[in-house]
């Protein structure tokens, strides 16, 4: 039987000698609202509970809820980007399961003004997003890497504003948007994955823009070099040796400066012993100390001591 119990009070009159030893109350039964025997009782699913990731995620039983990839929930993510890069990718596989596709240098993943319909994410290689004035001018907005999210831009005005170009050979999880949305409204730890990204995405063009209006060419093209590096270093390659997947024109455009400017900033760097040049090329750099890189970009220069030490 279906009922709401409550005890009855017990007097505070009775001495106290005898509501010890006085009989347990009986209890009464409270009225019971029509409708409540069929009523089913209340229970509180997982996606309720704040921390707690969609049933769909869990295997069966609390123990191995952190086998699951609610790893990246709010306030759990893992916080080396190496890693966090990997448990994004890894996400996406899981929750979207989205097809792959391979690209070459030069090839455009999508054009100024094509629809929007479309989010990619670059599990391999590198590209650049070009931008076309009125007059027909090219200029590089941006570069991307491994790990990067290519087309969220194109969100607002449901066109693309600038071209998506691969610089070398690499690879691209294609994922249609409304596939994307869909799986967010259903795992909010996608959500999370998404917003970072868009965060991420803001963050890095403030700084680009702050480095090239604050910044003489010299440091801004040692700054540029010192972003290279840490973007490869987050992604689990090599960070002191470099290979410049673009050409002199193309940094000079995406810097705003001349191709002749960028010659003669990097012969000037390899000079002081902040970089070196490849056998195999000028576009294969190495940085002996990303540490003193970094500080020349700080300070403007170095004194003959640091740069006998770099040497």
């Amino acid at each position: 039987m279906h009922s709401a119990i409550a005890s009855a009070p017990v007097s505070a009159d009775l001495p106290r000698d005898r509501l010890r030893n006085a009989p347990a109350p009986r209890a009464r039964i409270a009225a019971v609202p029509a409708g409540a025997l069929s009523a089913k009782p209340s229970v509180q699913r997982p996606t309720d509970v704040p921390g707690l990731i969609a049933p769909d995620l869990l295997h069966i039983g609390p123990a191995l809820v952190n086998d699951t990839p609610s790893s990246y929930s709010r306030g759990t993510a893992p916080r080396d980007p190496q890693q966090r890069m990997l448990e994004v990718m890894r996400i996406i596989r899981d929750l979207v399961q989205p097809s792959a596709k391979v690209v070459r240098a030069g090839d455009v993943i999508f054009r100024a003004s094509q629809p929007f319909n479309t989010v990619y994410l670059i599990n391999a290689g590198a590209f650049k997003l070009v931008s076309r004035s009125l007059d027909g001018r090219e200029q590089i907005v941006s570069l991307k890497f491994r790990g990067d999210w290519l087309g969220f831009s194109g969100i607002g005005n449901g066109r693309h504003p600038c071209d998506a170009v691969a610089m070398d050979t690499g690879n691209v999880s294609v994922i249609p948007y409304d596939t994307l949305t869909a799986a967010c409204a259903r795992h909010p730890e996608l959500m999370a994955v998404v917003h970072e990204a868009m965060s991420a995405e803001i963050i890095h063009e403030r700084q680009s823009l702050m480095s090239v209006c604050t910044l003489a060419s010299l440091a801004r093209v040692a700054a540029f070099l010192c972003s290279w590096a840490r973007s490869m270093n987050q992604r689990g390659l090599r960070a002191d040796e470099l290979t410049l997947r673009m050409t002199r024109a193309d940094l000079g455009n995406y810097l705003g400066m001349t191709l002749e400017t960028v010659s003669r900033c990097l012969s000037k760097l390899s000079r002081l012993g902040l970089i070196r040049f490849g056998e195999r090329g000028r576009r294969q750099i190495s940085i002996p100390s990303l540490s003193q890189l970094e500080d020349f970009v700080i300070g403007g220069s170095m004194s003959d001591d640091e740069r006998i030490s770099v040497q």
